[in-house]
């Protein structure tokens, strides 16, 4: 077939597909029987729920031992009436739990309300109790953080009966609390916030604490960056978004891909992003040096480290340019790029896919993006393959210790692009354009082919990586508003992709979880079935 003719057939596939989808949609006995946006390429909706109109932060996704598989997601403030309950009464915005075990009819199950005035739980971790080495199992545990109130902190509740969630554990009185991770073979926590005696100087460092026991919480240290600390003289660095653990990576075992130590393997590091949306940093920490005996060799004050402390487990560290800041630092391991195949050194990449926050609405701030960072060389403190040797024994392979990790591009999405659809520039909406966060989700099927973006009103963004130089987008869901959403129309938030590739995404204004299924060439490129980067064949499975 000539270019001219498969054009003219991919025209008309795309015309055939546009008229059966309206059909579709309207058919009650198929499987697409639920309304669609207009705005989408390769991504279809297959389930929605409206979350009883919270507006909604975070979704996460757990396959309980039964095989039902749970989605609990977490909210900002306010309150709504609560239909699940006799009375609908009205209740504080908290965790909604949703069976999504068949995704095209999700079930909201129960709401957890906040449990205090101004509270916001946003960010939840789940772990079998049958993993936690002091978890009961058969059992199944959620931990949430409450930003602030009275009660602000994290709490653990035993979620095994979905309908009748119990709280079993709690630390309190910590501040700037937020998105959390949670080991669950070993249940160490990386907890953003702080204590508010000894007070950090960043508001939200990094609370370190053995949380095995689901009922017993074990504060072990608190990390951050130098001069954060309650001692810390000098200007004060950005505080910690969250952190993600890659101790449980499906290859933990495997070496980095430049590794110059026997440290040097995946599940021995933890990356965190600093900054939200200005001022942001990726630091890279080697997780033996940052935790306490008998968990690893950090000896020094937990409440109140050194600066040399503080560096100390650091492997890697990128400070960004003032406009961007860091929200979401994902870590994409062993890339082998097809375009590097015949060049010597260096086929072989680990990148750090990391966002910036958008935080003002209709783009009345600098534009931001999500960057594909590559950590292949950590630092220049020692010698990985492929890099100069030390001018003398002992010194830096370079004159800035730090030098390595680089920002190779960027996944950027041009708000006139949607101009081209009836509701106009994405800037031009009501609410935010531009990136927010990455799925964060290892054993997701398409990780280390795909990356999935939450855009705000520029909706879900899939991403081609397999080139980290050169990240080709290749599918989009735009949602659209409901009855439930505020003045300022929806508003993408978080997304989450499960282990099933179902990818889940939130509204922050109120309309709801919608459960999305990629099709055409994107689910190709996803499960690694495709023969060609550049075929143009879409929507078509």
């Amino acid at each position: 077939m000539d270019l001219s003719s498969r054009k003219r057939s991919k025209r008309r596939r795309v015309a055939l597909s546009a008229a059966a989808l309206a059909v579709l949609a309207l058919s009650a006995g198929s499987a697409l029987a639920i309304s669609q946006s207009g705005e989408q390429k390769n991504m279809r909706r297959v389930g929605h729920t409206d979350l009883q109109g919270r507006p909604t932060y975070h979704p996460n996704v757990i396959q309980y031992p039964d095989g039902r598989v749970i989605v609990f997601a977490g909210t900002h403030g306010g309150s709504k009436p609560n239909p699940l309950k006799p009375g609908s009464p009205v209740e504080l915005n908290g965790t909604m739990i949703i069976d999504v075990t068949k995704p095209e009819h999700p079930v909201e199950k129960f709401h957890i309300p906040g449990p205090a005035i101004g509270a916001q739980t946003q960010s939840n971790r789940m772990c079998l109790g049958s993993d936690l080495p002091r978890g009961t199992p058969g059992h199944v545990y959620l931990m949430r953080n409450v930003q602030g109130s009275t009660a602000s902190g994290y709490e653990v509740y035993d979620v095994t009966d979905v309908t009748n969630p119990k709280l079993v554990g709690e630390m309190r009185n910590l501040r700037n609390t937020h998105k959390l991770w949670w080991e669950c073979k070993t249940g160490l926590a990386y907890l953003p916030g702080s204590k508010n005696a000894p007070r950090w100087r960043q508001g939200q460092s990094m609370l370190i604490v053995d949380w095995s026991n689901p009922s017993s919480p074990l504060y072990l240290r608190t990390h951050g960056l130098p001069v954060g600390q309650p001692s810390g003289k000098g200007a004060v660095p950005p505080s910690l978004h969250g952190p993600i653990s890659a101790h449980e990576h499906p290859n933990a075992a495997g070496t980095l891909a430049r590794a110059a130590t026997a440290d040097d393997v995946i599940g021995n590091r933890l990356y965190l992003a600093y900054g939200v949306g200005d001022d942001g940093v990726l630091q890279v920490l080697d997780r033996k040096r940052l935790l306490p005996p008998p968990y690893g060799t950090f000896s020094g004050d937990p409440d109140d480290p050194t600066n040399e402390q503080l560096e100390a487990p650091q492997t890697s560290i990128l400070w960004m340019s003032p406009d961007q800041g860091g929200h979401t630092s994902f870590p994409v391991f062993g890339l082998v790029p097809k375009s590097y195949q015949n060049f010597t050194e260096f086929k072989t990449r680990d990148i750090v896919l990391l966002a910036s926050e958008s935080t003002a609405d209709k783009c009345q701030e600098a534009p931001h993006w999500s960057f594909v960072v590559d950590v292949t060389v950590e630092n220049s403190k020692t010698m990985p393959p492929g890099t100069r040797p030390a001018p003398t024994p002992g010194a830096p392979v370079e004159q800035n210790p730090w030098q390595g990790p680089m920002i190779l591009s960027a996944m950027s999405v041009d708000p006139r692009d949607g101009e081209k659809y009836p509701r106009g520039n994405y800037c031009t909406r009501g609410a935010r354009f531009g990136v927010h966060s990455s799925e964060e989700n290892f054993r997701n099927p398409y990780y280390g082919r795909l990356t999935f973006l939450a855009y705000f009103t520029g909706g879900v963004r899939a991403w081609d990586i397999r080139e980290p130089q050169a990240p080709v987008e290749v599918g989009f869901y735009v949602p659209v508003s409901n009855a439930n959403t505020s003045p300022d129309g929806y508003m993408t938030n978080n997304l989450e992709v499960d282990n099933r590739g179902f990818i889940f995404a939130v509204d922050r204004n109120g309309s709801g979880l919608d459960i999305l299924e990629l099709r055409g060439k994107a689910k190709r490129i996803g499960l690694g079935t495709n023969k060609d980067r550049h075929d143009d064949d879409d929507d078509d499975d």
